[in-house]
């Protein structure tokens, strides 16, 4: 399928953001392992956080629906029978259940869709096994067999590769019984904004944990207390908009927790050294002003290299963006997307090592976009084609709906 997407000289208006995935998907991971109630609010309505519900719902997780409130109640996941459980497309679904899963006495098939089966996992084959369970995946990748239950004990991992094997290591440790005063310690730690999110989502339930020198220490086991939460509006999906306004015209997104320890709320420091005018009262306004270069370290923050690929593309110079190495396993190798669909309209993208240098232009070429699969690829072409000179098309355009399934209909309200 295809959507065409015209260009225009200005945007305006304001609107309320969707909730946050990252955030929502880690209240739902806390609610499954919570044997008290956790109500939930404002849970959004993407393919990642509603595959992660499904998910714990099949598991046996109680969950009631009442006037768009969830009300969950966890399970004991030990001595049951057997599972079949899938985790859609989601990275993060299956890097946080995975060890949360791995406290079952008995044997849980966990599988996946589409991309998710080609991303690694390597991770589990060596952590899981040295933590007593019987752990199988597919070269190093889904389906996984797991055979638990988990016994917590002094580890070191890698945190190079993603931080969602941290934050599926600490949820594991927290859900298990035998847990006691253990500690992880995380070496090259990389995205540490989305390790303090996790660990700000456990406070909600009552569990105090830091991340100091690299390592999170318990003192378990824990009891995870009953919890009301409303899931945040998401910096991720706002970032497309926030960009949009910039180079175009005044947006003011509602919604946005500005203390959020969400990582791309960083997006305002690109957008503030890009020039743009920036206000913080009623909502997170943004309004053209100026397009000066920047240099950006998006190492901690990888979902914002599409937007800020867009944003460095309209800039009066040259822009360099750090953290390539983060972009490799994503829904695509996204480093590699972005150079070949934003050139496709005529950016001006080199990759040097860690470093994507992009040269600004004054204004896009339309185009026949490939999105690759990858949801923040169609997003960013769109908001590109809002300043190109013709129209674009973008195919297989619905991928959106991973994270953003109504992008297309704020960008038409806005236009």
């Amino acid at each position: 399928m295809e959507q065409s997407i015209g260009a225009l000289n200005k945007i305006k208006g304001s609107f309320r953001i969707p909730a946050s995935k990252s955030h929502g998907q880690r209240v739902l991971a806390c609610s499954f392992i919570n044997l008290n109630q956790t109500v939930i609010h404002n849970l959004g309505v993407s393919d990642d956080e509603q595959g992660l519900l499904n998910l714990i719902s099949d598991a046996g997780t109680t969950v009631i629906s009442k006037d768009g409130t969830l009300i969950v109640r966890g399970i004991e996941l030990m001595d049951r029978s057997e599972l079949h459980l899938n985790c859609r497309e989601s990275g993060l679904a299956s890097r946080m259940i995975t060890p949360i899963l791995a406290n079952a006495n008995f044997t849980i098939e966990l599988n996946g869709h589409g991309s998710l089966l080609k991303r690694p996992m390597n991770q589990f084959d060596n952590i899981l096994n040295e933590l007593g369970v019987n752990f199988q995946s597919k070269d190093g990748k889904l389906p996984f067999q797991i055979h638990g239950p988990l016994k917590p004990q002094n580890i070191k991992i890698d945190g190079s590769l993603s931080s969602q094997f941290v934050t599926g290591l600490i949820l594991g440790f927290v859900a298990s019984p035998f847990l006691k005063n253990e500690i992880i310690e995380v070496v090259n730690p990389t995205s540490i904004p989305y390790i303090e999110l996790t660990l700000d989502v456990l406070r909600n339930f009552g569990v105090e944990l830091n991340f100091e020198n690299n390592k999170i220490q318990f003192a378990g086991p824990y009891t995870l207390k009953e919890t009301e939460i409303e899931i945040e509006g998401d910096w991720s999906s706002a970032s497309f908009f926030l960009v949009a306004a910039a180079i175009l015209g005044d947006i003011t997104i509602h919604g946005l927790n500005i203390e959020s320890k969400q990582a791309d709320r960083k997006i305002l420091e690109a957008l503030q050294d890009f020039g743009a005018e920036i206000s913080i009262e009623n909502g997170v306004r943004i309004v053209k002003k100026e397009f000066n270069a920047f240099n950006f370290d998006a190492t901690h923050c990888p979902d914002l290299f599409p937007p800020l690929a867009v944003l460095a593309s309209f800039s009066q110079g040259e822009s360099k963006i750090k953290g390539v190495s983060r972009l490799i396993h994503k829904e695509s190798n996204r480093a590699v997307t972005i150079q070949s669909e934003l050139t496709k309209m005529g950016a001006q993208i080199l990759i040097s090592d860690d470093v994507m240098i992009i040269q600004g232009i004054e204004k896009a070429n339309g185009a026949k976009i490939d999105t690759h699969g990858d949801h923040r690829i169609a997003m960013a072409c769109a908001i590109m084609a809002l300043k190109a000179d013709k129209p674009t098309v973008i195919q297989n355009y619905e991928v959106v709906n991973k994270s953003f399934p109504r992008f297309y209909d704020y960008l038409e309200k806005l236009t």
